[in-house]
């Protein structure tokens, strides 16, 4: 018996190569969770500062289903918003003590929406299908999302921006 055919055998490389197949993204939302939202920014709306929300739903990391909003204890300006650690670790509990996932960061801007230095430092608890969206004008157009931006998380990508048709609202009632 020819012992370097066995040892050949072993060592042969796989005559293929592994590719990466960019798989779509998808933002769900309840009708509810619009409506959560806008009574947790709405506050702030009427003040002129910034508002912030988290969503609360369920991941998978390709697809992922926010159910309801929850307004967190923060600080607001014109142009900026602040949760301290303490009151993030609060809202966590309370998310996952229903068994569910903190899936999203909604924030509004006084102008155009998108992706600031600031907002980007300031998403500290991201996982795969995290979704962090930017409202304009203070979120004065909902429970349309007109100019808003979705931004998508997978690690070692960052956030890319998630295009509309990636972007659902689930009606209450389907017939």
């Amino acid at each position: 018996m020819n012992l370097n055919f066995v040892k050949d055998l072993f060592s042969l490389k796989p005559k293929y190569r592994r590719i990466e197949i960019e798989s779509s993204f998808e933002f769900l939302m309840t009708e509810d969770c619009v409506r959560a939202i806008g009574e947790c920014i709405e506050p702030e709306k009427e003040r002129g500062h910034e508002g912030v929300s988290y969503l609360f739903g369920r991941t998978d990391g390709f697809t992922t289903l926010a159910v309801g909003a929850i307004r967190p204890k923060s600080r607001t300006t014109t142009g900026s918003f602040s949760v301290s650690t303490v009151e993030m670790a609060r809202l966590v509990k309370e998310i996952r003590g229903n068994g569910l996932q903190l899936i999203s960061q909604l924030h509004s801007h006084p102008g155009r929406a998108y992706h600031s230095d600031g907002d980007i430092d300031g998403l500290k608890l991201v996982c795969n299908g995290y979704v962090s969206v930017v409202l304009p004008e203070y979120g004065i157009y909902l429970p349309s999302f007109e100019g808003a931006v979705f931004y998508f998380y997978r690690r070692g990508n960052g956030f890319k921006e998630l295009e509309p048709q990636n972007i659902k609202i689930i009606p209450k009632r389907l017939l």
